[in-house]
């Protein structure tokens, strides 16, 4: 849910607090949920969000949940540990960041949205690539003026070699790869003129960082209730839950 380059401003943050982690399996594992195989209208992906985000749906009109800590029950708890395998631990950790991730970006940034411009929604089932001209414009701005970020220095030399998650069809994670790190660096025209990299509507730079901040704090706070502390997660569908509990 969160965009691409949200996750990698995240995970540059985390990786500043754990070196120890492998860099670019955990830039990678950032934005592999994301790597379903899409059809031709982006409307449906292979394998869907039940299983690569572990999507839950609420009710009608109310957006999804990621039950993270299922994918950290199923993946990790007991099965994987920093200091034997180091890439592998990093890759799932940035999966599981991914998915806390997108749900601090629903509570946070598209829940408001879709309440401040509920009639345009309403009106509009495709309203959301509108509000995503922000989204994905502010990402250009960001990856453009910023050439020492994770993107530029550890992201677009990443590879993933080793299969971590056999969910996904074969090859789909480095298909992904190699289209996020294309998208990013165009030049063209088209995406001035399709996204809004100044000038923005629906969500700014300053309310974006703002995101980047609070979200790297929480996910660092889940970090060292699970791994530093031992805190039980048995009963709970959210890493969300276990900070205001």
């Amino acid at each position: 849910m969160a965009s691409w380059i949200v996750h990698l401003r995240i995970a540059e943050k985390i990786l500043d607090h754990l070196p120890e982690l492998d860099a670019g399996q955990f830039s990678i594992g950032n934005v592999a949920p994301d790597s379903g195989v899409p059809d031709k209208n982006w409307e449906t992906f292979n394998p869907p969000p039940e299983v690569t985000h572990y999507n839950v749906k609420k009710s009608p009109g109310v957006p999804s949940v990621c039950h993270d800590l299922q994918f950290y029950r199923e993946h990790m708890h007991g099965k994987v540990s920093l200091e034997k395998e180091p890439e592998r631990f990093s890759f799932l950790l940035g999966y599981f960041f991914h998915l806390i991730t997108d749900n601090l970006w629903t509570e946070r940034i598209l829940g408001p949205t879709k309440k401040r411009y509920r009639s345009e929604f309403d009106k509009n089932s495709g309203f959301i690539w509108e509000v995503k001209k922000d989204w994905y414009g502010l990402d250009f701005a960001y990856v453009r003026s910023h050439p020492d970020s994770l993107f530029w220095t550890v992201f677009v030399d990443s590879t993933y070699e080793v299969e971590y998650m056999d969910v996904f069809p074969k090859q789909a994670i480095p298909n992904q790869l190699e289209y996020i790190k294309t998208f990013y660096q165009r030049t063209d025209d088209e995406v001035e003129e399709k996204l809004r990299l100044s000038n923005n509507i629906y969500l700014n730079e300053a309310e974006m960082s703002l995101f980047v901040d609070g979200a790297y704090r929480d996910l660092f706070r889940v970090y060292q209730a699970i791994w530093q502390r031992g805190v039980q997660v048995e009963g709970y569908n959210s890493a969300i839950e276990l900070m205001v509990n």
